[in-house]
């Protein structure tokens, strides 16, 4: 006998959350990287980086 499973409707509601949450971060991904454009020629540390050269 089959152990007892999710119902279907729970299922679809947890996928419908996951891709919710993914769209967000999407956005915030998106938004993240236009700050570091913006700010990129303040940004200390990469300039930092770069004087004392890499391996």
């Amino acid at each position: 006998m089959p152990k007892h499973t999710k119902k279907r409707s729970t299922i679809k509601r947890k996928h419908r959350r996951m891709k919710q949450h993914a769209e967000e971060n999407k956005a915030k991904a998106q938004d993240n990287k236009q700050l570091v454009k913006e700010y990129e020629p303040y940004n200390i540390r990469k300039r930092a980086f770069e004087t004392f050269g890499e391996d």
